[in-house]
């Protein structure tokens, strides 16, 4: 008896190790390839992505480089209050198409929609750029730190 649950103690063991493996840290891999990028996005100069559920599409930063794969869009979800700095940062470029030159367009609904003028998916913005249509895959995120009223996007 104490075998079979010494034996069952090490494969569930086991079990759970395979999944912490190919869990990693959650991600899964985006079908946008990483691109190298910097953007400083000042929001005294362009206020209204401080407001929850607006959104604003970046193609360049200040030095006329392009930033992402098929651009950033960048703002706050409508599930942030007003006056945090929760400031998301997602590549344009729709995984469904998987092309630089196919990028979803934000739709100023107060909401935070984008949709692909391709294929039609649209992204729910405000929670974490879920996919509605044909597209399964999550919009590419990225980390966006705040210094004032400078938000800094890396990759």
């Amino acid at each position: 008896m104490f075998k079979l649950t010494q034996k069952f103690s090490i494969l569930l063991l086991a079990i759970a190790a395979l999944f912490t493996m190919s869990a990693c840290d959650g991600a899964t891999e985006s079908s946008i390839p990483n691109v190298s990028f910097r953007l400083t996005y000042n929001t005294a100069q362009y206020p209204l992505i401080t407001t929850p559920g607006f959104f604003t599409k970046v193609t360049r930063n200040t030095n006329g480089i392009a930033v992402g794969y098929g651009g950033l869009i960048l703002g706050k979800s409508v599930f942030t209050t007003f006056g945090d700095d929760n400031y998301v940062a997602y590549d344009a470029a729709c995984p469904v198409e998987a092309n630089s030159t196919v990028s979803v367009n934000v739709v100023e609904d107060g909401l935070g929609t984008a949709v692909c003028p391709k294929c039609g998916t649209k992204y729910n913005l405000s929670n974490g750029a879920f996919p509605e249509g044909v597209g399964t895959e999550y919009l590419k995120s990225y980390p966006v730190v705040v210094n004032g009223t400078t938000l800094i996007v890396n990759n």
